[in-house]
């Protein structure tokens, strides 16, 4: 009997042992599965129904294993006592892995959901990190502009040749270029420090209140010319154009100004209008020399013809020749002025010229009490086409000017240079009282003169002007800073070049 059923026995009790074996190994692989990927509903159920599996075969297991001990050994009684507990467990392990399966279905459509949800917030994840990414590029992009912009605008208004000018609600100067503080003379902190405004700058104060009246009503200015007094009390004429900028939320009212400096344009209109009107005086000139030269030398040979005769008015006679003589040499001036006649040009060295006219002028009673000081360019001859004696007559008219100037007891300086253009530069400075701002309109005028009555025709820069002109060149008169006038005439050389006889 014990024999027949030992191979039973044995079936029952390796089985029960490898069912166990078994199901831990079954346990320990769902765990590895579960650590692997601890949000994975599948793994988890795998945990939950292998526990439940391992539970049931531990018991069953050891209810068989403890079945077939007692009845070998002769207690079956007992077995039949526990074997209702036994079968209890069993139940219990079974039915906890009924109940995992029966509510899997909705754990797993848990997960579903769980990991839909989780995959959406991946996705808004990547989304975001890109979006944040293109940000970052869009703020770097952006940054770089600005700044490149802001570069690019400090740059225009450091290195503008024309004054840019922004000021506040009450129009004190916040900031200024480099072209502004040329222009106005005054250093930028000296500005900021002092709160100088557009008024400090202004010649005349009607002349603000007028600009500040214009930007009250219209909010900007356009092209209004006006003159700033500079700190060498000098004035230079300036273009103004401006206008009101509200800037952005929150900033305060500020004006921005371009000021251009006008001076040069506008002694360039007064030059092209004065030469305007000598070419028109030249004309009516020469019709009126002309008109007046031949009865005067009808006059002059008969009043000679009297004098030969002894007719017993020799004094007479000799006032009416002697002012019969001068109207002529008005007459002749007026005709070199008018450009009448044919004068012919040469080679002129004019550092010769000017030697020359220096040794003549140098025993003249006038200059005994002058000083004369000569700067002149002798590298090399500074050569032009002209007439010789033409350039002479300019020369000396410029230094007895300059004699009458400094009232034959100061100093006359003459320099002469040759410019990168080949332009040969002449200057006649004294140290004299200089020339007063409301003459230099008319110096060249033909008969404008400063002169006591007797003293001077008023003809004598008119025709040096005409003569500058007929040879190409020009003629300037300014105030030097110091004291004193200057002269200044440019003509163009001939870089030693042949010239026609």
């Amino acid at each position: 009997m014990i024999a027949s059923f030992l191979p039973i026995l044995v079936v029952d009790v390796a089985g029960s042992v490898a069912m166990v074996v078994i199901a831990l190994l079954c346990l320990y692989k769902a765990k590895i599965l579960r650590e692997m990927d601890p949000d994975n509903a599948v793994f988890l159920y795998l945990v939950w129904i292998t526990t439940g599996f391992t539970v049931f075969a531990v018991s069953r297991s050891f209810g068989h294993i403890l079945r077939q001990f007692l009845i070998l050994t002769s207690n079956a009684d007992t077995w039949f006592a526990i074997t209702s507990y036994s079968g209890s467990v069993n139940t219990v392990s079974f039915m906890l892995v009924g109940l995992i399966t029966l509510f899997f279905n909705q754990s797993w459509n848990i997960n579903e959901k769980i990991l839909s949800s989780r995959k959406k917030l991946e996705e808004t994840h990547i989304k975001l990190m890109d979006l944040n990414q293109t940000l970052e590029h869009k703020v770097v992009a952006r940054t770089e502009m600005l700044t490149s912009s802001e570069h690019k605008a400090r740059r225009i208004f450091e290195q503008s040749l024309d004054t840019i000018v922004v000021t506040d609600e009450g129009f004190n100067i916040a900031e200024i270029n480099q072209a502004g503080v040329t222009l106005t003379g005054y250093g930028k902190g000296e500005m900021l420090d002092k709160q100088m405004g557009l008024k400090d700058f202004m010649a005349k104060g009607d002349e603000w209140e007028r600009i500040r009246s214009l930007l009250e009503v219209h909010e900007y200015i356009l092209n209004e010319e006006t003159d700033f007094a500079l700190p060498n009390f000098s004035q230079v004429r300036v273009l103004i154009t401006g206008g009101v900028d509200y800037g952005a939320f929150g900033c305060g009212k500020t004006f921005h100004f371009i000021i251009k400096n006008i001076n040069d344009k506008k002694q360039m209109e007064q030059q092209i209008a004065q030469a305007d009107k000598l070419a028109a005086l030249g004309e009516l000139s020469a019709g009126v020399a002309h008109e007046i030269n031949n009865p005067l030398g009808i006059i002059l040979g008969y009043t000679q013809l009297m004098l030969k005769e002894n007719s017993g008015f020799e004094e007479d006679l000799k006032t009416i020749e002697k002012h019969v003589k001068n109207c002529k040499t008005v007459v002749s001036d007026l005709l070199a002025f008018s450009r009448k006649g044919s004068v012919k040009k040469s080679r002129v060295d004019v550092t010769e010229v000017i030697d020359g006219v220096i040794k003549f002028l140098a025993n003249h009673t006038d200059f005994r009490n002058i000083e004369i000081k000569m700067d002149l360019f002798r590298d090399k001859p500074l050569v032009i086409s002209g007439n010789e004696q033409e350039l002479s007559q300019v020369i000396i008219n410029l230094i007895i000017n300059a004699c009458h100037a400094v009232e034959k007891k100061g100093r006359i300086e003459i320099e002469t240079k040759q410019s990168t253009d080949d332009q040969i530069i002449i200057t006649v400075k004294d140290n004299g009282t200089g020339i007063r701002k409301k003459y230099f309109p008319r110096i060249f005028d033909p008969f404008f003169t400063t002169k006591p009555v007797g003293q001077g025709t008023g003809l004598g820069l008119s025709v040096g002007y005409g003569i500058i002109r007929r040879h190409g060149g020009d003629i300037t008169a300014r105030n030097r800073e110091k004291k004193g006038a200057a002269f200044t005439i440019s003509l163009p050389g001939t870089s030693g070049s042949a010239l026609p006889g």
